[in-house]
């Protein structure tokens, strides 16, 4: 059994139809879904429902024709279907055909292609296929509008006339390493991040987990282990990782470069600029109450902001963070 995911961006919802969309699917469907994908026939209720119930079984039974809902989130209404279709003839193996289609009320939102990138996601965490196409007519401005703010390559001429615009379905995922000493921020930073969609591996949560609540960690190699072995997890599945550590030296960051250098991903250093009087400020404030609190003495305060080694633009991309993340 293959169940249907159910995939969200937070604006819009995927899932699997069922038989109560069917008169949904009808009101929403007008010329332009006619023509553009329903080759000039108008649905009918009994055949709609059949369909609903035959995409069910396509899911079920491991079919190469996968059909989702687009729900609006906030409302949890049908606003459109899309759909990847993994074995076209002619498309050649590994190579999924995306289709979509929005309802007149919910168009010019950006739902169709919100759909598209979380389709995308899925292919790439659940299937084998290497690309996506989406094929549109030259006289279908809309759907190319779509294919263009999705991230697809500039189209190529196909068969029968339609544009073929290539979507690489594994992109290289995005790897933040923050940087700086204790006390800068970086955690903030690295949350905000998370909240944007990255995954957040943090050394203080790894090692408060592993029950160490004082500074210097001596557990430190076994630390970073497995944040390695999850950031390679993460950036082979296509996530947007932040490692939330100090990276103080140049030595530990090279480190994590030669790691993702095989994967294709040169990550970004984002360093903390904060006041050194402020850093020891937060330090002097701190109260053992979590990962992110525990105490620095003032010595140890010390001799991390004079140990630390400034990253610069010849290691790899460098991105300067304010005190405010």
């Amino acid at each position: 059994m293959n169940p249907s995911p159910v995939l969200s961006d937070g604006v819009v919802t995927l899932r699997c139809l069922v038989p109560d969309d069917s008169p949904a699917m009808l009101a929403g469907e007008d010329d332009d879904q006619v023509r553009w994908l329903n080759e000039g026939r108008r649905s009918e209720p009994a055949r709609q429902r059949q369909w609903i119930l035959d995409n069910a079984t396509e899911w079920s039974t491991g079919g190469p024709r996968r059909h989702l809902g687009i729900v609006d989130a906030a409302s949890g209404e049908l606003a459109g279907t899309v759909e990847a279709h993994l074995a076209i003839p002619g498309l050649g193996v590994g190579t999924a055909n995306l289709s979509y289609a929005v309802f007149p009320r919910w168009r010019g939102r950006g739902y169709a292609v919100r759909g598209v990138r979380l389709v995308r996601r899925w292919l790439a965490s659940s299937t084998d296929a290497e690309r996506a196409v989406l094929r549109v007519d030259p006289g279908n401005a809309p759907s190319l509008r779509v294919a263009r703010d999705a991230g697809c390559r500039p189209p190529r001429t196909g068969p029968h006339g339609l544009l073929v615009h290539d979507l690489p379905i594994r992109e290289p995922a995005r790897v933040v390493l923050t940087c700086g000493p204790a006390g800068s921020g970086k955690s903030t930073h690295a949350r905000r991040l998370e909240v944007a969609g990255y995954e957040r591996l943090s050394f203080d949560d790894e090692a408060w987990r592993r029950g160490w609540r004082r500074h210097p960690v001596p557990v430190a190699a076994e630390v970073h282990a497995a944040l390695q072995a999850a950031l390679v997890a993460h950036v082979r599945a296509g996530r947007d990782v932040v490692v939330d550590t100090s990276f103080w030296s140049r030595a530990r960051r090279d480190e994590y470069r030669a790691l993702l250098a095989p994967l294709g991903v040169v990550p970004v250093v984002h360093l903390q600029v904060t006041p050194r009087d402020e850093i020891l400020r937060r330090l002097a404030s701190r109260a053992d109450e979590g990962p992110h609190d525990v105490v620095v003495p003032p010595d140890l305060a010390l001799a991390y902001l004079d140990g630390f080694q400034v990253p610069t633009c010849d290691e790899g991309p460098v991105l300067e963070v304010g005190p405010g993340g």
